[in-house]
């Protein structure tokens, strides 16, 4: 069953769209440029994998499916692609990375990237999705997510893997110091997480729940989910601008000017001061500069 669909990323596209049609910086328009990339880039990788989630287990009544989750605790934020949730408490953590060229993983776990030209090292992303499911074990014993059994909570298995796209070519090593089986096609997640959850042992058995409450609790957590509210003009520095038509009515909205009552030339505000100030002297008028001597 879905629970939550992927958030629209339409409002973030289209602020960033409107800031490039504004004068900004040849760094401010590269960073927006490569913000929108990075969102269109990555929303298409998600939809990709979103698919062969759901075409799987979307219509399930034994699991439960949440797209594109976002919660928060302490001040820190976990950003998680796709969850899939069983009858055993079983969590799968799914970390979607649009690679289009490939992905080498070297003996020692570092991550490189191939853009077509060389490779280029990049943030683990096993790393990454293990500090996303270490802050969601917070935030689901915070929020007391987890159902109970004899007025024990049922405690939930958390497993990672990362899904990179049908076509990517990912390069092993023949000996690594870390297993990277869990480094995927997303099209292999279904054949994977079935496998795992078949190998899951008696001991699962135990825990396992009806639909109803594996539904109650998917939603429950699903409630958590906080949508980021991005100021792309603070996070680039870019400033509001007054364009000349309002620059023009502010200026017809302040009044008439003030002219001097001897020659008619306008005068400003710091003369108009100066000559109220000394109405003795200028008997009560308003006089220019010159017209003062």
């Amino acid at each position: 069953m879905i629970i939550k669909e992927i958030d629209s990323k339409r409002e973030e596209k289209e602020q960033l769209r409107q800031l490039l049609n504004r004068r900004l910086s040849e760094r401010q328009r590269f960073l927006v440029e490569r913000q929108l990339r990075n969102i269109e880039t990555g929303e298409q990788g998600e939809r990709d994998s979103a698919y062969f989630v759901d075409f799987y287990f979307g219509k399930s009544k034994n699991w439960a499916v949440i797209h594109d989750l976002r919660v928060e605790h302490n001040g820190q934020v976990a950003q998680i692609d796709h969850l899939v949730m069983n009858r055993f408490m079983n969590i799968y953590v799914l970390e979607t990375k649009n690679f289009h060229y490939g992905l080498k993983i070297t003996p020692e776990g570092e991550f490189l990237v191939y853009d077509g030209k060389k490779y280029f090292g990049i943030e683990s992303p096993f790393e990454q999705n293990e500090r996303h499911i270490f802050l969601l074990s917070k935030v689901i014993d915070c929020y007391t997510i987890m159902p109970t059994r004899i007025g024990v909570i049922i405690p939930p298995r958390f497993v990672s893997y990362i899904l990179v796209s049908p076509t990517s070519k990912i390069s092993r090593p023949s000996q690594s110091r870390f297993d990277t089986s869990h480094v995927i096609q997303s099209d292999q997640a279904f054949t994977r997480i079935m496998k795992d959850a078949d190998n899951a042992g008696a001991a699962a058995i135990l825990k396992i729940c009806s639909r109803e409450t594996l539904e109650t609790t998917a939603r429950n957590l699903a409630r958590l989910h906080r949508r980021a509210n991005v100021d792309f003009k603070t996070m680039f520095g870019i400033r509001d601008q007054t364009n000349p038509m309002q620059k023009r009515e502010k200026k017809a909205q302040a009044g008439p000017s003030i002219v001097c009552e001897s020659c008619s030339s306008t005068v400003s505000e710091k003369v108009v001061k100066y000559c109220l100030d000394r109405k003795h002297q200028f008997k009560g008028r308003i006089l220019c500069y010159n017209c003062q001597r």
